[in-house]
């Protein structure tokens, strides 16, 4: 993602996190976008359904990110993906398996 940030490309970035996740860790990818699960629809009224999509969370295995991209695709966006690794793996946090 980084590259696609680093080349200019128009990508929009999602933060899908909860409010009190986002208050418990206040850390952001530059220019992202906060949106509610709940009430997707209005949070992307302005976002072109063409656009390159990026979602992220801090949850196990990218689930908020993933269910929020698995919607936007229902709604017809085409380009969307998790973010691997989620917001530790963009802050350079090293990520254990356990």
């Amino acid at each position: 993602m980084r590259g696609l940030l680093d080349a200019g490309a128009a990508t929009i970035v999602l933060d899908a996190r909860s409010q009190a996740a986002r208050k418990a860790d206040p850390r952001r990818i530059p220019g992202d976008v906060a949106v509610d699960f709940a009430d997707l629809e209005r949070s992307l009224a302005d976002v072109p359904r063409e656009a390159e999509v990026v979602v992220y969370c801090t949850c196990p295995n990218e689930a908020t990110a993933a269910k929020v991209a698995k919607r936007l695709m229902a709604r017809g966006f085409r380009r969307v993906r998790p973010l691997a690794g989620g917001l530790d793996a963009w802050a350079g946090v090293a990520v254990r398996a356990e």
